[in-house]
């Protein structure tokens, strides 16, 4: 990884400055926004209005879930899978099972649609107690997140002069997932890296971490808005820095899918990683957005919908059922 250059931590803006009945007020934050974006592909968001006994009894939730036999989550999410619905809701990896450029993701994760929250509100999946209870708490902290998510595209309309809906319009409520994390404790030194550098085939990505965090994101400031971003050339020659997140925040992270619909504005998509202390365990939760499968965006010439990358770029979550 390039090393760390010093303390500092991302920028982090007020939700409620965005929010400002004061045009000067809100138009200097969405700047601010933008140009964190510019800088980082993040930006650390505080003052958003979640209140943290609800990302507390989310976390308390994770926790019961993930202790558990890895057959009996495995079981969980093909319940979802196969619910009447007729789309897959949610999506248990295991510990390891995914991989950048070979090296295995040292986590386990949920991955949560939005339609499960809905269906299993009607008690239609049948899903263990422990299951049930955590999609209960991850509920109202996805709507939550639906809420922030269409002001944050739309500060960025405002602020790269984009026509109105030019992002908005291509994001519906059904293409957002939420997906608690677990970080099972680690005991030699060679795990503290728990995810390599990479890029996420996403729009926005909303983290919040536990105490012990451990995101780390690629200072960009040396690349121009218009170079091509490879997460293999970046962990070698940029400084990684600490999120920094505090209580009562979370971490934007900007992913390709942002960038590539926004072409040449000079917006980043981040390059990121985890660690994680040595002996720790814990938890991330993440929630995050794609535009309209039919959306068509370019990538290196090609001209190609987003269901067509994600099925090429990320086929175990997407290649089958996701439209």
């Amino acid at each position: 990884m390039g090393s760390n250059t010093g303390p500092y931590h991302l920028p982090v803006v007020s939700y409620a400055d965005l929010e400002h009945n004061n045009p000067e007020n809100r138009d200097k934050t969405a700047g601010e926004f933008t140009q964190a974006l510019r800088d980082y592909g993040a930006c650390r968001i505080r003052d958003h209005g979640i209140p943290q006994k609800g990302i507390d009894k989310c976390f308390e939730r994770c926790r019961a879930f993930f202790e558990r036999d890895a057959s009996e989550k495995i079981a969980d999410a093909e319940r979802a899978r196969s619910s009447p619905v007729g789309i897959k809701m949610a999506r248990f990896v295991p510990y390891g099972a995914e991989k950048t450029r070979g090296e295995p993701h040292l986590e386990e994760v949920l991955q949560l649609r939005d339609a499960i929250f809905d269906v299993a509100a009607d008690a239609a999946l049948s899903m263990s107690p422990e299951a049930q209870d955590l999609i209960d708490s991850a509920r109202d902290l996805h709507k939550a997140c639906g809420s922030i998510h269409r002001p944050l595209l739309e500060c960025l309309e405002s602020s790269l002069s984009l026509s109105p809906s030019s992002l908005t319009g291509v994001h519906s409520r059904e293409n957002s997932f939420f997906a608690p994390t677990y970080f099972a404790p680690c005991s030699r030194e060679q795990e503290l890296l728990r995810v390599p550098a990479h890029i996420d085939p996403t729009t926005l990505l909303f983290n919040f971490p536990d105490s012990h965090g451990g995101l780390k994101v690629a200072d960009l400031r040396g690349i121009s808005g218009t170079e091509k971003i490879s997460a293999t050339e970046v962990q070698h020659t940029a400084p990684f820095i600490d999120a920094g997140c505090q209580t009562g925040e979370f971490v934007v992270v900007a992913g390709n899918l942002l960038r590539k619909l926004l072409g040449d504005a000079g917006i980043k998509h981040a390059v990121h990683y985890v660690e994680r202390p040595l002996g720790s365990s814990g938890f991330h939760l993440s929630y995050w957005t794609v535009p309209d499968m039919q959306t068509r965006v370019q990538f290196g010439g090609r001209c190609e919908t987003v269901e067509e990358y994600l099925a090429r770029v990320f086929p175990s979550t997407f290649k089958q059922g996701y439209s």
